[in-house]
């Protein structure tokens, strides 16, 4: 199938950051990137448009970087524990969302839940995470569920 050429306006995970053009299917650029402004069409006058947006992402980039590398150290070995509801087997009702850990690494760094990987935590228990603080820059932790 044919793919169209987009450029990116933010970052989205698995495809590229902002600024990047990135070729995409017709639908997914039409129904998902191009409406939640993700993204819109590529054209050859966009040129001067990519390399600003390069620019500004680099200026940021190095300015987050240094945040980055001082979150690592807070977060690195860290283990966040998180209440919940337990069922007599030790099955959670529901699951841990990456919100709620993003909630629980608060108090030491500010986290965006997009960036957190964990596997499904359905149980009590310690689970290995990882959260990616920079694109060349993750910290790993550890998340443990207790029951409430």
């Amino acid at each position: 199938m044919a793919e169209i050429k987009v450029i990116l306006t933010k970052s989205v995970s698995n495809l590229g950051h902002s600024g990047d053009v990135v070729e995409v299917r017709p639908g997914y650029a039409r129904n998902y990137l191009i409406p939640q402004g993700l993204a819109f069409a590529w054209s050859k006058g966009a040129a001067a448009q990519i390399d600003s947006m390069r620019r500004a992402r680099l200026a940021k980039s190095a300015a987050t970087r240094e945040d980055a590398v001082a979150a690592k150290a807070v977060i690195e070995g860290t283990i966040v524990e998180i209440a919940a509801k337990v069922s007599e087997s030790g099955k959670l009702f529901g699951g841990v969302s990456a919100e709620k850990i993003a909630a629980a690494l608060a108090p030491k760094a500010a986290v965006d839940p997009k960036s957190i990987k964990v596997a499904a935590i359905k149980s009590t228990g310690e689970f290995p995470a990882t959260v990616a603080l920079h694109p060349e820059i993750s910290s790993s932790f550890i998340v443990k569920v207790i029951a409430e």
